[in-house]
């Protein structure tokens, strides 16, 4: 008896040990891994541009995913231009006679943001297709790399 209470504490123990890092969780789980369709590697920031990769996935009008898609590529690209222009313009904010003029000059930035970003283009595109959802509408994924030319931030 001693011998079986002994043996069913150590299973447990010997069970756990045997099993760790055994179990696959993307062939268990079926997880596939996913490519985007365009490679990041070809798009990274430079002396240039900026870039963004973005992706929209959803169902009904297309041009609605591709707007969508647009919309987060601005805001990426208004992120990495603001820096780049915070970066560029680091300059003492108080005035001679001790006045600031913090307001002023981040307006101009948020211009010169708002005016850079308005030159965003979209590079290269992809629509992919994913059969129809529940409710019976087309479910779309728009993919697209945008770019800002830095000569076009002032």
């Amino acid at each position: 008896m001693k011998n079986i209470f002994k043996l069913l504490l150590l299973l447990p123990g010997f069970l756990m040990l045997t099993n760790c890092g055994s179990i696959n969780l993307k062939r268990d789980s079926g997880a596939k891994t996913v490519k985007m369709p365009f490679a990041e590697e070809d798009y990274q920031d430079n002396n240039s541009y900026f870039y963004s990769i973005q992706s929209t996935k959803g169902s009904g009008s297309r041009s609605a995913i591709k707007n969508a898609t647009l919309t987060k590529a601005k805001n990426e690209l208004a992120s990495k231009v603001k820096s780049f222009v915070n970066a560029s313009n680091n300059i003492n904010q108080s005035g001679e006679d001790g006045g600031n003029f913090d307001e002023t000059f981040n307006a101009r930035i948020e211009n010169s943001v708002s005016a850079a970003v308005e030159t965003t283009i979209l590079l290269k595109s992809e629509w992919l297709s994913y059969g129809r959802d529940i409710s019976g509408k087309e479910v779309y994924e728009f993919w697209g790399v945008y770019r800002i030319e830095k000569r076009n931030v002032k």
